[in-house]
């Protein structure tokens, strides 16, 4: 993946630094998606562990666009997210042209989490002050009006149709699995003192990733968000369908890190926003 196409943050950079990116892909008068991220560090934070990525269909097929939120000390989850990131879009550069069908992808995906899992357990067994290293991770690789999304974790992704915002993950957290069993409302679930505590993720010793992979269409006006729960958790769905509709999608993204950081920002923001215009 060309390094233009990545974001996060090291030791050097500024702490209130936002990173932006912007993407299209075109087929004139056929279909054109365009993709912008913005990445921050927040308010209570001082360094930044997520990772951001988009990659525009080049000729290589597809599109593609990943938010990873890490996790470690010693600087730790920021190496775990941009490992992940790296990893997830140069294995489906190299390897996209296998699948040959629609029904190949998911398994693609699977394979990238998978490896992008082993990566970072080897990098943390190679250095002992990374033990317990890992990141959240959501990416949408997209062929024209079909996206497949896979994720681990809390970082989510939601399609707003329409002003209709549809969170299209279910987030990987213990609180989440109450809620799932009945034993907690959504509403309860929003404000429990462990809803952060994830039950699936990137490395962290992980033995395996499980990541869940699910198809999609996205229709002329559609737009796609993914985000960190640095988002999520303090930015409600009526004002997430206001900001992602903003005209210009590079408005969309910085919008709605700003909106995060206004909510007191308690955590590293990323969000990327995908919008069908053609």
């Amino acid at each position: 993946m060309p390094i233009a196409a990545l974001a996060h943050a090291d030791e050097t950079d500024l702490v209130r630094a936002m990173y932006k990116l912007f993407k299209r892909t075109h087929v004139p008068g056929i279909f054109e998606v365009q993709m912008s991220g913005a990445c921050d560090t927040g308010i209570a934070r001082d360094h930044n562990e997520d990772a951001i990525a988009v990659q525009e269909d080049d000729g290589r097929g597809y599109h593609l666009a990943i938010v990873c939120d890490g996790m470690g000390g010693h600087s730790a989850g920021e190496i775990a997210s941009a490992i992940a990131v790296q990893v997830i879009g140069e294995y489906l550069s190299v390897h996209f042209g296998q699948a040959q069908i629609p029904e190949a992808i998911p398994d693609l995906l699977r394979d990238a989490f998978t490896l992008a899992n082993e990566r970072i357990d080897d990098h943390a067994m190679a250095n002992p002050a990374a033990q317990g290293m890992g990141c959240t991770c959501v990416a949408v690789l997209g062929i024209r009006d079909r996206f497949w999304v896979a994720h681990t974790g809390d970082s989510r992704a939601y399609r707003v149709r329409e002003g209709v915002v549809e969170q299209i993950t279910v987030d990987h957290t213990m609180v989440q699995e109450l809620v799932s069993q009945g034993l907690l409302t959504p509403e309860q679930a929003s404000v429990h003192p462990y809803r952060g505590r994830i039950s699936r993720c990137l490395g962290h010793g992980q033995q395996k990733c499980d990541a869940d992979i699910s198809q999609h269409t996205l229709d002329k006006g559609d737009n796609l968000l993914l985000c960190s729960d640095g988002l999520s958790d303090v930015v409600a769905n009526p004002e997430i369908a206001a900001l992602v509709g903003q005209r210009d999608v590079r408005d969309a993204s910085r919008r709605l890190i700003e909106a995060a950081n206004k909510a007191g920002g308690p955590d590293n923001i990323s969000a990327i926003v995908m919008r069908r215009v053609v």
